[in-house]
C-alpha cells in the first residue's frame, strides 16, 4: 500500500468512527441555498461529489431531476467509492457540485478529484462548490476532518487550471461557474 493510499485509508476511518459517534454528521444540506439555481438550469444530470447522506441529491429528485450522489463513507450515497475514482462512464454530468466536501480531500488529492469531476462532466457544464477555508470544528482522535485548508482564491486557482476555464465566479464561500466545450477541449 503507498503512502497515499494509507493516507486516504486513515481519512475514510475517521468519517467510519462519525457514523458511530456522531451519526447526525453528514447529513447536513449544505447545497440547500443552490436547489433552485440548479433545478433553474434544467440538468440532465447532477452528480454530486462529497454528498454524506444525500440530502442534496434526494431534494433534487422531488423536483423530477436525476442525479446520483458519491461519497466513500455514507452507504446513502449512490455511489459509495472515493470521489478520485468513480465508477460512472465520461461526460454524463451537465452539473457538477461538492458543497463543504472539498475541504475533506488531501491535499494530493485536489488535481485528481477536479480530473475526475472534468471526465464524468459533459463537454459543457456547471459546477457548484462551498469550500471551508478553514479548520473543521470538528475533530477524531484529535485529528482535523480538513486536510486542505486553503483560502477560496487557491480552490479556483485550481479549479481553473484542471477544469481549463477562466469562467469561475465565488459568492461567500460558493465557487461556481461554466465550462464550455471550446475551453474544455
Amino acid at each position: 500500500m503507498s503512502d497515499l493510499e494509507a493516507r486516504r485509508t486513515a481519512e475514510r476511518s475517521k468519517y467510519l468512527q462519525l457514523q458511530e459517534i456522531r451519526p447526525e454528521y453528514g447529513a447536513s444540506f449544505h447545497g440547500r441555498p443552490y436547489v433552485s439555481r440548479i433545478v433553474n438550469l434544467e440538468p440532465r444530470c447532477v452528480l454530486d461529489f462529497g454528498c454524506g447522506r444525500n440530502n442534496f441529491i434526494d431534494s433534487l429528485r422531488g423536483h423530477g431531476i436525476f442525479g446520483a450522489g458519491i461519497d466513500f463513507a455514507y452507504p446513502e450515497a449512490d455511489f459509495q467509492c472515493p470521489m478520485h475514482e468513480t465508477t460512472l462512464e465520461d461526460g454524463v454530468a451537465d452539473v457538477i457540485t461538492a458543497f463543504d466536501s472539498l475541504e475533506h480531500l488531501l491535499p494530493d488529492e485536489v488535481d485528481q478529484v477536479l480530473g475526475e469531476m472534468k471526465r464524468v462532466a459533459t463537454p459543457s457544464f456547471s459546477f457548484f462548490f462551498t469550500v471551508c477555508p478553514s479548520p473543521s470544528r470538528i475533530t477524531v482522535d484529535g485529528e482535523n476532518l480538513h486536510p486542505t485548508v486553503r483560502p477560496l482564491h487557491w480552490w479556483e486557482q485550481r479549479i481553473r487550471e484542471v477544469f481549463g476555464t477562466s469562467d469561475t465566479r465565488t459568492e461567500g464561500h460558493l465557487i461556481w461557474g461554466t465550462v464550455r466545450s471550446t475551453e474544455a477541449g
